[in-house]
């Protein structure tokens, strides 16, 4: 490795720091009182202070959010984990969430935030630990209050701490089976296993429970051990936002969080780099869960935070990321070798040293070959070296970034994590780049980037190489805790000291030619008194005829040299056939990949666009400055009408797509929940395992005949909005209609959105897992209540799902601890039913999880009955005030109006019909609601359909047996299982249940446990923890009780019919879909969505 040099001296955090005082509680502070840099269209006011216990405030008043957020940073992570308890840093990131002495509920805090409308969030991090939260401005103070509390006083309760832990080991347990996971985990494994960049920083079970008993630590007292050693205000930094005056936002910083203890710098530091001569030059390759084929090349270079002002790497990543005649990405791609290349450092806190990994997105042949990718990368490299800086390509890449700093978008609440947290504990940063951090790129320094070249070189490196199966290459090692097969070795010495640069690939290669999309005008029509003018609550529509409608909306309220363009083409054929949509979508990714070549520079000049598929739709949508914005709407549309399918294109798209839908079966348990839900929901819905198959025999002439014919006959819809005027709009519409030349589709022939609308009834879907690694099982059980064009049953919908959210989490997640997933959605679909869904992810089986969920939905009707009438107008107060919130930018108020126009409903008055709806919310409403969707006992139409998926590691019933045995009997089954009578059988489960009555006694069944575990031979050990007041087993029994109650059926209409598509009945009324296609076709539709209003043009042409 290139060895590293000392930083530089840290940035003066003293000087021009002023004595201040509070006003109200006349308590001392400093602030800064040097010029902050920040942009002239930022409309926020800042203050940076520093506390007397040194902890660094940065308060921001935006007078217009609706909203207020905090985000509290800690400069310690799961570096500072001792090695016998990995995963403590993280495990303390959970625990301060639990209760502290002044506010000792142990979910005070989530239910705080729910209560105001808000949502919180924690991450650890290496070096950090983050707490965010968004509230209500309201609610700021009483928030922050409580946060303060997680630093000076968090009770770390015992009881709390043991279940906790079970949530750490859920989180780990998630995320076994995610590709993106353990390609950083195995990371882990070519680095110095005695630096602490090697440690195992999630934890679970093993690391902390197991490994606190076997030293004979006591894990509540390293918790707190760890807090009082690290937890240190002089390495805390505070960011709070609200709408509340600078003075105020100081003074609640200032009295709650003066407070924090200072013991000094207690961030640990690293001094040497955890890649050393003896772990460069070597790869290691490790086997994807999916069909995944990456390398990374990650080089050893020194610390990175103190060239900021320089940011030497945004030269080199964006050139090693371009795709254009003379990079690397294009002669790869002609080999057929990769699709992608991403470079980025690895993160900007690390001392004395980082990584920056190149990483090559490849193809199965370029997996096979990647001694040739690694030449030419180093060529690329050589290249670059010998070419030197260039500083006309900086000139571009600081342009940009000048006129985004100038043009500065305004931030919603939460945007203030990646702002300024991405560098504020960088102890190079100086006071008055805290906000904007120097605007990305500043100085141009061709010393520094050279030299940052030089660590990019054969002898600096360790290559990782990630596929499903490596040919020739048997992956024998095992990472210890995800289990990542794997293979270690030394480089053959032609990559790394003895690789000789081919001086003829080098010729190959060239820097870009100037960027065309670079914007010449800059000039916004802006009147000289903004806030007299009227802002517009809705597009015009110029102009309509049969071919097409064109939308504007002109800025009237940022007056920035921005825009948004987007357009769709409406094609009914794509929905006709699986073999249709499957070719439409690799058209889409085809597409997608020439553009992103051709028009980089066009990304590079902060212009944005996509093309995708949806439903019947082909959209484009760009964005970005305005100048040059329509000339790239023009050029991709004359790309999309000219199109040529490349042989070697078309190859690496198709195998990306086929590789798509294999890796469906890889995603997350409660994801493939939902994503089969989605098909059984939508109308066609084509499921993967329909249009998969359709993948392998499409040829390149199928998709050629496709592309010449999509734009044959078509409806266009068009929004212009932004920095342009109505002729501009008009104008492009022509240009569209001329370079496109189509014939319109008649309006009988137009599509949208249609779903399936279920016939009342109880329907239930399980779906084996086919990852036999997967472990988690998921539910989701899915309410179909209200009609979408009923505002107000939607509003009482929604207002009910942001009400369920905190006590469902707090009861199934915190309490009975059924996994780390879980949560309520209200899905919405425009026009037609709306859901209310309850989800949990968790190693339980489904049945047990139904169960539970059915418990909680039982209980809640109290819950609703004795809700707080002032909590629950705070609530709806705090949820109105949210959606008031103005646009931040013209991007958010565009895409506003798109789906609006997109979707057929052109309701753009839509948030104001809800929050007037809100408003009006009673709590009897919710009562009616609840009895009229949710309560089987009550609900004349009861419509529900549950989405099982069961892992390979729980034992799944077949369809004769959940017929002969209840639902009871199948989840205690299960829980009898998991802990610990192996052997048991669904009949003995059965067994220990019969006979029971609606009275029966717990303890009574519990004897019969108790008389099937003493024949083991370590009985008494488990019918102990079986019989516990909070055990599984115990309430399952309680579970098969209560179902002795449930005296009523699921009555469906359809009886005969479902018979007939060979569904399955249970004794209870619920039907098992063992066909969705045909169970699909016995249901109706919603039929077509109807504009709200009728569309009449502005102009006549």
């Amino acid at each position: 490795m290139v060895s590293l040099n000392c930083p530089p001296i840290p940035a003066d955090w003293e000087t021009n720091f002023v004595a201040r005082e509070t006003i109200a509680s006349h308590m001392p502070y400093k602030e800064f009182a040097g010029k902050l840099e920040l942009s002239p269209n930022d409309k926020h006011q800042y203050r940076l202070i520093r506390l007397p216990n040194n902890m660094i405030v940065v308060c921001v008043q935006d007078k217009d959010a609706k909203q207020a957020a905090a985000v509290l940073t800690v400069n310690v992570g799961c570096f500072a984990d001792p090695p016998e308890l990995l995963g403590l840093a993280h495990f303390l990131e959970h625990m301060l969430f639990r209760g502290s002495a002044k506010y000792p509920k142990e979910n005070d805090f989530e239910d705080y935030i729910a209560s105001n409308s808000g949502e919180n969030n924690a991450i650890t991090d290496s070096l950090e630990t983050y707490y965010f939260f968004k509230v209500d401005n309201n609610a700021l103070e009483g928030t922050l209050d409580r946060l303060s509390c997680f630093l000076t006083d968090p009770l770390m309760d015992a009881d709390c701490t043991d279940r906790e832990l079970n949530a750490v080991d859920s989180e780990f347990k998630s995320k076994l089976q995610s590709d993106s996971r353990r390609s950083f985990v195995i990371l882990k494994s070519a680095t110095n296993q005695r630096h602490a960049f090697s440690k195992f920083g999630t934890g679970n079970n093993k690391t902390l429970r197991e490994s606190a008993k076997k030293h004979g630590l006591d894990l509540r007292e390293e918790l707190l051990k760890f807090h009082r050693k690290y937890y240190s205000s002089d390495i805390m930094k505070l960011i709070v936002v609200g709408n509340h005056s600078l003075d105020q936002l100081s003074e609640w910083a200032v009295s709650m969080f003066s407070g924090v203890e200072s013991k000094g710098n207690t961030k640990p530091i690293e001094h040497s780099h955890p890649l050393g001569q003896n772990e460069l030059g070597r790869v290691l390759r490790y086997e994807s869960v999916g069909k995944h084929n990456q390398l990374k090349f990650v080089f050893a270079i020194p610390e990175v935070k103190s060239t900021y002002k320089q940011n030497p790497y945004m030269y080199i990543c964006s050139l090693l990321g371009r795709s254009d005649e003379g990079s690397l990405l294009l002669y790869l791609k002609r080999l057929g070798l990769a699709t992608s290349i991403l470079s980025y450092y690895y993160g900007l806190d690390y001392d004395n040293f980082n990584l920056f990994i190149i990483h090559v997105y490849a193809t199965p042949e370029g997996i096979g070959r990647y001694s040739e990718i690694a030449h030419a990368l180093f060529a690329y490299l050589q290249m670059l070296t010998e070419t030197g800086p260039q500083k006309w390509y900086h000139d571009e890449l600081r342009t940009i970034c000048e006129i985004d700093y100038r043009f500065f978008v305004q931030l919603d609440a939460e945007d203030w994590r990646d702002i300024i947290l991405s560098n504020i504990h960088n102890e190079f940063l100086e006071p008055e780049h805290v906000i904007y951090k120097l605007r990305s790129i500043n100085l141009f320094d061709p010393q520094l980037i050279s030299k940052q070249l030089q660590y990019l070189t054969p002898t600096n490196y360790t290559l990782l190489i990630q596929t499903k199966k490596h040919k020739d290459v048997e992956c024998s090692s095992k990472e210890e805790f995800y289990g990542i097969k794997y293979d270690l070795r030394d480089l053959p010495s032609s990559l790394t000291s003895d690789m000789v640069i081919d001086r003829d690939l080098v010729a190959k290669f060239h820097m870009p030619a100037p960027n065309a999309y670079l914007p010449k005008s800059l000039s916004v029509d802006k009147p000289e008194n903004t806030s007299a003018v009227v802002v517009a609550t809705e597009p015009t529509l110029l102009w309509m005829n049969d071919k097409l409608e064109v939308w504007f909306k002109r800025d009237d309220q940022f007056f920035v040299p921005r825009g948004s363009i987007n357009l769709s083409f409406n094609v009914p054929e794509i929905l006709q056939t699986p073999r249709n949509y499957v070719t439409a979508l690799l058209y889409t990714w085809y597409v997608e990949d020439v553009l992103r070549r051709e028009f980089y520079s066009a990304r590079l000049a902060s212009l944005y666009f996509k093309v995708y598929l949806g439903d019947a739709k082909i959209t484009i949508t760009t964005s970005g400055l305005n100048d040059k914005l329509s000339n790239l709407v023009c050029d991709i549309a004359k790309r999309l009408k000219n199109l040529t399918i490349d042989s070697l294109i078309f190859d690496m798209q198709k195998i990306s797509l086929d590789d798509g839908y294999t890796n469906i079966i890889y995603d997350r348990a409660l994801d493939q929940a939902s994503y089969h839900l989605s098909c059984l929901n939508d109308a066609p819905g084509w499921h993967y395992s329909m249009v998969a198959k359709e993948v392998n025999s499409l040829t390149i002439s199928d998709l050629q005949t496709f592309a010449d014919h999509l734009f044959e006959k078509t409806y266009v819809k068009m929004i212009m909005a932004g920095n342009f005027y109505e002729q501009d709009a008009l104008d492009l519409a022509k240009q569209i209609e001329d370079i496109i030349d189509y014939i319109p589709l008649p309006i009988h022939m137009r599509t949208t959105s249609v779903v399936q609308l279920f016939d009342p009834g109880y329907y239930i879907f399980q779906s084996p897992i086919a990852d036999k690694d997967c472990k988690d099982n998921a539910i989701i059980c899915q309410f179909q209540c209200t009609l979408g064009v009923d505002k107000f049953q939607n509003s009482v919908r929604f207002l009910l799902m942001k009400i369920l959210n905190e006590p469902y989490y707090d009861q199934l997640r915190t309490k009975e601890q059924l996994g780390y997933i879980v949560y309520v959605t209200a899905r919405e679909l425009v026009q037609a039913k709306g859901y209310l869904c309850f989800e949990i992810q968790g190693e339980y089986n489904p049945v047990y999880l139904t169960m539970r969920i059915d418990k909680f939905l039982q209980d809640f009707r109290q819950t609703l009955l004795d809700y707080d009438q002032a909590k629950l107008d705070t609530t709806i107060k705090s949820l109105v005030d949210s959606w008031k919130e103005d646009f931040k930018s013209i991007y958010q108020e565009a895409n506003n109006f798109w789906s609006s126009i997109s979707s057929n409903t052109y309701e753009f008055e839509y948030l104001q019909k809800k929050i007037e709806a809100t408003s009006k919310i009673t709590k009897d409403d919710l009562l009616v609601f609840w009895d009229k969707y949710i309560n089987p006992k009550t609900a004349a139409n009861y419509t529900r359909v549950d989405y099982q998926m069961w892992s390979s590691t729980t034992y799944f019933p077949d369809k004769q047996a959940m017929q002969t045995y209840s639902y009871g009997t199948v989840a205690l089954h299960n829980c009898l299982v998991k802990d610990g009578l192996t052997a048991v059988s669904l009949a003995e489960a059965a067994a220990i249940v019969s006979n029971i009555q609606e009275d029966g006694s717990v303890d009574a069944l519990l004897e019969r446990v108790k008389e099937m575990c003493i024949q083991r031979s370590n009985g008494e050990e488990l019918f102990e923890k079986m019989s516990g007041e909070k055990s599984k087993v115990r309430l399952a029994l309680e579970m098969c009780i209560s179902e002795k109650s449930n005296t009523f059926e699921f009555v469906s209409t359809n009886d005969e019919k479902y018979q007939a598509i060979g569904m399955t009945h249970l004794s209870n009324g619920c039907w098992i879909i063992n066909d969705a296609n045909l169970f699909k076709a016995t249901q109706s539709l919603s039929g077509q969505i109807m504009p709200t209003r009728k569309l009449v043009p502005k102009f006549d042409l």
